[in-house]
């Protein structure tokens, strides 16, 4: 079985651009899915491996506000 996802796969990296795109809507279509619902998903999760929680950004505001008191 491995044999033929890696066949597979040399296939897919061997597409053009446009046919990547067309690929993907014919499977789309055939099984019923969206390869976009699971953008938001990915990015809403972080992304982030082992399931580490995503760091925060600090802002310039709130370092500054945070000196002012400190």
């Amino acid at each position: 079985m491995a044999n033929k996802v890696e066949s597979i796969l040399e296939e897919i990296k061997g597409l053009t651009l446009l046919e990547a795109a067309d690929l993907v809507k014919k499977m789309e279509e055939t099984f019923g899915v969206s390869a976009a619902a699971a953008a938001p998903v990915m990015m809403a999760g972080g992304g982030a491996a082992g399931g580490a929680a995503p760091a925060r950004r600090r802002t310039a505001g709130m370092n500054s506000a945070a000196m002012a008191f400190g």
